[in-house]
Formats: structure tokens, C-alpha cells, sequence
């Protein structure tokens, strides 16, 4: 049986969210859980293998997973993957960013609806990723604007 750790992550109390873009020349992070939803994307990674909850698959090019239940376990790990260039972009939230309050407006279905489903792990479509591509890539160069001011 592996060992699961539970990850402090350094998203506070007074953070909305946390940030960190890094590059990587492999994948050896343990399997673990927190209780802080997650925004996890992953480029330059082919044939990388990503575990979520009870679910192992082989990533392609680009990944994007959200998880928003903090007993999932998961972590990505080298695989098939020989890449010594890959990009990981994780976006911690608190669950409290979302109150149920906004949650249940008509207008936030959709957003309901894909967070419960990623309470399970949601991976998204390769169409969804390219969508998203650009947006992802300048967020640290957002977030270090914002945190100027």
C-alpha cells in the first residue's frame, strides 16, 4: 500500500487563490490530497501517466484536470514520458470561494454543475485546453500585476 500525504498548501486565508508556474524536467511528486479545490494544468508531458482518485491514464500533450473534493488523491508521475521540458501550471481556490449562495443562481448552473462533477476529478477535452491555452499562459504575469497594487 502507498503512502498518502496530506499537503499543506501555502493558499491562506485571506488568498482567493495561489498560483505557481514551473517548469520540470520530470514528474516526481507523491500521490496526495488537500483540502483546497485544484486547477491543474500540464503541457510538453506526452506520455506522462496522471492518477486521480481510482482513475490512471497516459496524458498527451496538454492536460487540464480540476479536482474539487479534498479526500481525492492524485498526482501525475513520469510514465512513458521523456520530455526534460514540462510545464505545470497549478491553480489552488478554497472551496469558500464559491458560496452556495452564488452557487444556486441560475447563472452559476453550469459552474455547479462542473464542480460537482469535478469532485471526482474532471479532465477536459483537448478543444476545451486550446481554448484556455493563452489565458493559462500569461496568468503569472496577471497575478504578479495584481499583487503590485
Amino acid at each position: 500500500m502507498r503512502d498518502i500525504l496530506y499537503e499543506i498548501t501555502p493558499l491562506s486565508s485571506s488568498d482567493c487563490f495561489y498560483v505557481v508556474d514551473r517548469h520540470k524536467n520530470s514528474f516526481n511528486y507523491p500521490i496526495h490530497h488537500h483540502k483546497e479545490m485544484e486547477l491543474n494544468f500540464v503541457c510538453g508531458a506526452k506520455g506522462a501517466q496522471r492518477i486521480v482518485g481510482d482513475s490512471v491514464e497516459t496524458v498527451g500533450e496538454y492536460d487540464l484536470v480540476l479536482i474539487s473534493s479534498e479526500n481525492l488523491e492524485h498526482c501525475w508521475n513520469q510514465g512513458e514520458c521523456t520530455s526534460v521540458d514540462i510545464r505545470e501550471i497549478t491553480i489552488q481556490f478554497r472551496s469558500d470561494l464559491f458560496p452556495e449562495a452564488l452557487l444556486s443562481k441560475t447563472q452559476f448552473s453550469s459552474i455547479r454543475k462542473m464542480l460537482k462533477k469535478a469532485a471526482y476529478g474532471l479532465s477536459f477535452p483537448l478543444d476545451s485546453i486550446m481554448k484556455v491555452y493563452s489565458m493559462l499562459d500569461t496568468l503569472q504575469e496577471m497575478k504578479d500585476g495584481f499583487e503590485k497594487y
